[in-house]
């Protein structure tokens, strides 16, 4: 258990104060152990803690500095910078305010970061500020103990979750002092090097556990939506600890054999340790229990298509994929049609504020005003399966993938130009038969957009509310180009996202956006998280982590993995499938990237699991986007996406992580850089 501890106050000359700061001014201590913004603290600290008014905000600062999981562009809030990075995502723009393609074409270096370098002290003084709350709380007395012991489990939660950031993008980093610094620590004892990431696995994965003992079962009142619950830290510990057992964190990373510390040890565990597996599967199970089948539904509409799957799984969902409606219970998590967070099983934790809308923008075709430029690849367009559940390049004859066109329109899950989806004639047959998540997140060329905001009037003549992407459209790059500020402003794949964007949404004058939340965990992730570490497992060793007992089990890999191929509309896998532990590793990995699409974790699972060097060195790939609409098979070739000298990806070993900011390294002497920096 981590101890709440009470600073010792002092009463603090202003001279002393002068003497301090002037100190602090001469030593290039690192920003995040500076100790001149402990001195602002502790001179409001009496007053902030005395009240639950100015406590309570205290505690709110703290959480003003997560990040927002919705928004996948830089200058749009706290944004994640995974998505356009990695191989699910490319950039058309490329500069300092959008520079994705830096650090996706191996240019960037540790004196520039671009919008992401603040981030390391960012997170740092967001941990300072939660270990100033978890130390001073206790002293408000207006507030109960139950209460207070609640709010401490916040900032114990919060302060996980910034170290956590932090390892997500420089890996091992140092684990700073549980409380502010006194006035006379030698300079030389805040110089503090990095510990390795199973230090820091095992501090975070502590926070955690004390957050899950403090933190309540269940909110009180829709006022707290945004807050975590015990289930919350339960999935932070989940996905930590299935990153620690994962190979480059767990035995498969002799690249960076020399990256050790100043005694020699390696920053990386060298030594694969099925303990770790374990641990994974132990902190997933006991989530699986509490929530065996918590996904997010909604019923089925007089369209809802019939899914082709054997008939024992046409049974009612979580049994099958009986009454529900796959697209609309995928969909509208994203969207904001399902808007009450409260109501929503899946949903482990999210962010209420967020910038998603103005993200949206991004991959919102022009026809809505959007600007087109956030583009899916093609690699991330072939992994979605047929509706039969095949694969593009194994596909049956009911179910093909096929050259040619549409011939009628065709509408499923709702009312055509409102929430039901709409596969429009004269679109390619590459896109027609696909699963619902699918239709839910790629817009390929002549998508409908609904945009039941749009105004009449704003509407283009030409194309309407469709999406069409040749270079004579008005989604195409002839129109980006006719404006000189945004001759990037265009969809250099041939594909756009619009998982986020609801059947209202628009971007012209007078119309507006649907409101939407940003989740940061649901129990989609904790189900593979579940199945991907029993895959490890020996088969018939059953090991035991603290008072949870793991094995492999394939009928419960199996009942977790087709939960999310049943809410799909998708056939569910075998016995064969769970019993052959390299064809799972494919599958759950393929799985995630469909489920996860643009949410993030690509960016993770494959640095994790050891594929970036094969998936980010594909070249980029996409529809020929200079082709007219009269040559509409023209623009149906899948070409190398070249349209800039920058279109492209390239993974070496220093992209694992991010480097630390030359300035930081500079200022302290034990902060060990990244190898190739």
């Amino acid at each position: 258990m981590i101890r709440i501890k009470n600073i010792l106050r002092k009463k603090i000359s202003p001279l002393f104060v002068a003497l301090v700061i002037a100190t602090g001014a001469m030593y290039q201590s690192c920003n995040f152990l500076d100790i001149d913004p402990y001195i602002t603290d502790l001179f409001s600290l009496d007053t902030v803690f005395a009240k639950r008014l100015y406590t309570e905000k205290y505690l709110y600062n703290v959480y003003s500095y997560m990040t927002d999981e919705g928004s996948v562009i830089a200058n749009q809030g706290n944004s994640q910078p995974w998505v356009l990075i990695t191989d699910e995502g490319l950039s058309s723009l490329h500069n300092t305010t959008h520079p994705y393609n830096y650090f996706a074409n191996n240019q960037i270096q540790s004196a520039n970061l671009y919008r992401y370098g603040d981030r390391w002290n960012h997170f740092y003084e967001a941990i300072r500020k939660a270990n100033t709350f978890i130390i001073q709380a206790p002293n408000c007395k207006e507030v109960s103990e139950v209460q207070i012991s609640q709010w401490i489990g916040e900032a114990m939660f919060l302060k996980a979750l910034f170290y956590f950031e932090l390892m997500k993008m420089w890996g091992p980093v140092p684990i700073v002092p549980d409380e502010p610094v006194s006035f006379d620590t030698p300079v030389s004892e805040l110089m503090i090097e990095r510990s390795t990431w199973d230090e820091c696995s095992e501090y975070v994965a502590n926070l955690l556990r004390e957050a899950i003992r403090l933190l309540p079962t269940q909110r009180m009142n829709e006022g707290d939506v945004g807050r975590p619950l015990r289930t919350s830290a339960m999935a932070m510990l989940s996905r930590l600890l299935l990153y620690t057992a994962s190979p480059l964190y767990n035995g498969e990373n002799m690249e960076f054999i020399g990256f050790t510390n100043n005694v020699g040890t390696p920053y990386l565990n060298p030594v694969k340790s099925m303990d770790k597996w374990a641990a994974a599967a132990a902190a997933a199970k006991e989530l699986v229990e509490l929530k065996p089948s918590d996904l997010h539904t909604t019923g089925i509409k007089y369209n809802t298509p019939k899914f082709p799957v054997p008939e024992a799984e046409q049974a009612d969902f979580p049994n099958g994929v009986g009454n529900i409606d796959p697209y609309h219970s995928y969909s509208d998590m994203f969207t904001g049609v399902s808007m009450l967070v409260s109501a929503n099983p899946e949903i482990l934790f999210s962010k209420q504020v967020t910038s998603m809308n103005a993200s949206n923008r991004y991959p919102a075709p022009r026809i809505l005003n959007g600007w087109g430029d956030a583009c899916v690849t093609q690699a991330l367009v072939d992994a979605y399966y047929m509706a039969d559940g095949r694969t593009i390049d194994d596909t049956s004859e009911e179910y093909p993938y096929e050259w040619g066109y549409t011939d009628t329109d065709s509408t499923f899950s709702g009312e055509a130009y409102m929430d039901g989806f709409t596969v429009l004639s004269q679109t390619h047959k590459w896109y027609v038969n696909r699963e619902m998540r699918f239709y839910a997140t790629v817009a390929y060329n002549n998508s409908l957009f609904s945009s039941t905001t749009t105004p009449t009037a704003s509407l283009n003549p030409r194309d309407g509310r469709i999406a069409k992407f040749y270079r004579n459209s008005q989604s195409g790059k002839d129109m980006a180009q006719s404006i000189a500020s945004s001759a990037e402003d265009y969809p250099m794949t041939g594909y756009l996202c619009r998982k986020f964007i609801s059947y209202e949404d628009s971007w012209h004058s007078g119309a507006r956006q649907t409101p939407k939340y940003s989740m940061m965990y649901r129990m989609a992730e904790i189900y593979l998280n579940y199945v991907e570490a029993m895959n490890e497992l020996e088969a018939g060793q059953t090991y035991t982590v603290g008072d949870v007992m793991v094995s492999k089990d394939p009928a419960e890999m199996k009942r977790c993995f087709n939960l999310i191929r049943y809410r799909a509309g998708l056939p569910g896998i075998t016995d064969a499938d769970v019993n052959n532990q390299e064809r799972m590793r494919d599958l759950i990995l393929r799985e995630r990237q469909i489920e996860f699409a643009w949410e993030g974790h690509r960016y993770h699972d494959l640095r994790r699991n050891k594929k970036a060097m094969t998936c980010e060195n594909a070249p980029v790939m996409g529809c020929n986007v200079n082709a007219i609409e009269a040559d509409k098979d023209a623009f149906h070739s899948i070409i190398r996406v070249s349209e800039r000298n920058y279109t492209y990806k390239v993974f070496t070993t220093r992209q694992t992580f991010f480097p630390i900011p030359k300035t930081e390294v500079d200022k302290n002497p034990n902060l060990d850089q990244l190898p190739g920096y």
